[in-house]
């Protein structure tokens, strides 16, 4: 069975995904428009899927079976930690025993991402010096495979972090009166959630042990305190991920006042939030609506109600960020989705350009992540990382660049390499979209020279 989409949606879709020649308040108030449209009706009267799964595909170009695949979560509830959350999606039998065939360039590619990923894997977090924030972000560069250093030894990142172990003296876990609590603040949680989403995208099972202050508890303890602290209007971007990752779609809880939540409505709020207000540029709203997203085509279930809402915010927002606010060089606005800009520090650029490449390799459709655009994107990140001055890259910019680019290789080329293997470290050619080069930004001809005009309409903001 096939659905229509109503033509107010497809005309707000198609205004949006279309080439934009307008500035960043109109496209705010798009975004703003798109969101009104879907909420225009109640969940119970959104388009359902079809039966098998299939949804009508937006005008970003992606497809209505492939864009959508599920991604692999064989580490949730009770199963030991796998080597990666995000697994290739499964093809069909005929495809399975099909070996890719790849170019030069993507060949070149794939090189290059396993020498990246195999460089940085030798410089973990060391915690004697650093705090849990940078542990956090330690853990998510190479998942349940990360490691930290703990009195100059290696140590797995989960494993520590899950035994409340201190980073620079300070620790995420307590106790209040018997009862598992976090901490909130400067080098501990800078997000309700955190750290849950955190092991959640590690795939660390909910049977996780935990250990506070001599007490034995498990994830799902931590897991239950966060579905206990959702309230209206806080942010809950860090628990959606997390409870989308541990919960079943149709699950119903309380929280400490007594009122009733759902994944649905947990959606809901995180839709009706700006995005450029969201952590991070509003690039972990983004991923959280597509975690929520892939979680529920894990399970075969259709995108209906809020998952069909979010999906489709989510497409729209992919369809404007290449045109808007991609530059020339392949990265991505250092202003995030404020405007476009492309300032020539260092970490400010992996951080925007490493959050939002994090975000498109996770939800982009497998077909697109080799599009020329994306693949810019990736170059830019690959020659940013490979030639920062000894390899120091401020940690949280770090760690998500290097999310991106292991997530961009294990969806793109179907499996990761070794990143323990120091033979995986070549020299390669670089695409001269990403080297670093110290700049007079004092200067206003240097500024103008390395920020590479605007379209008509865009706002830059230099700094």
């Amino acid at each position: 069975m096939v659905w229509k989409i109503s033509l107010a949606r497809f005309c707000c879709l198609i205004c949006l995904l279309a080439p934009l020649h307008c500035g960043h308040d109109d496209l705010l108030q798009q975004l703003a428009e798109v969101r009104r449209q879907l909420f225009a009706k109640p969940s119970s009267e959104v388009p359902p899927s079809a039966a098998n799964g299939e949804h009508a595909d937006r005008q970003s170009g992606l497809s209505q079976t492939s864009s959508r695949r599920p991604v692999d979560r064989r580490s949730a509830g009770t199963e030991a930690i796998t080597e990666d959350t995000i697994a290739p999606p499964e093809d069909d039998e005929e495809r399975k025993h099909v070996e890719p065939t790849w170019t030069a360039e993507q060949q070149l590619r794939r090189v290059r991402l396993a020498s990246c990923l195999a460089t940085y894997y030798r410089y973990p977090v060391d915690a004697n010096k650093l705090r849990p924030w940078s542990i956090m972000h330690g853990l998510i560069a190479y998942g349940p495979r990360s490691l930290t250093l703990v009195n100059g030894q290696p140590v797995n990142c989960v494993e520590y972090l899950c035994a409340n172990g201190a980073g620079d003296g300070m620790q995420i876990l307590y106790l209040e009166n018997g009862k598992l609590k976090t901490r909130l603040g400067p080098g501990v949680q800078g997000h309700e959630g955190q750290l849950l989403a955190i092991l959640a995208q590690a795939g660390t099972p909910a049977d996780q042990p935990l250990t506070v202050d001599g007490q034995q508890f498990t994830l799902q303890d931590l897991i239950e305190y966060e579905m206990r602290g959702c309230r209206s209007g806080t942010e809950l971007t860090f628990k959606l991920i997390a409870l989308a990752h541990y919960l079943e779609p149709d699950a119903i809880w309380q929280n400490d006042d007594g009122e009733t939540w759902t994944m649905e409505r947990l959606i809901r709020e995180e839709l009706a939030e700006p995005l450029i207000a969201g952590a991070c540029g509003g690039t972990h709203r983004l991923m959280a609506l597509s975690f929520a997203v892939q979680q529920r085509v894990k399970r075969d279930l259709p995108l209906e109600g809020e998952w069909y809402r979010a999906d489709a915010y989510v497409s729209a927002v992919q369809g404007i960020v290449f045109n808007k606010y991609q530059n020339s060089d392949g990265s991505f606005s250092t202003l995030f989705f404020k405007a476009r800009e492309n300032h020539p520090d260092l970490n400010r650029r992996a951080y925007a350009t490493g959050h939002i490449v994090e975000w498109l390799a996770y939800s982009l459709p497998e077909e697109r992540l080799h599009d020329q655009r994306m693949t810019a994107a990736v170059d830019f990140l690959l020659d940013l990382m490979l030639t920062a001055p000894d390899h120091k890259v401020d940690v949280g910019p770090r760690g998500h660049a290097l999310h991106a680019l292991q997530l961009y290789e294990r969806r793109a080329f179907g499996s990761s390499s070794d990143w323990a293997n120091p033979s995986n470290i070549v020299n390669t050619p670089l695409t001269g979209r990403g080297q670093f080069r110290q700049a007079n930004v004092s200067s206003p001809a240097e500024k103008s020279r390395l920020i590479p005009p605007a379209p008509r309409g865009v706002i830059i903001r230099r700094r």
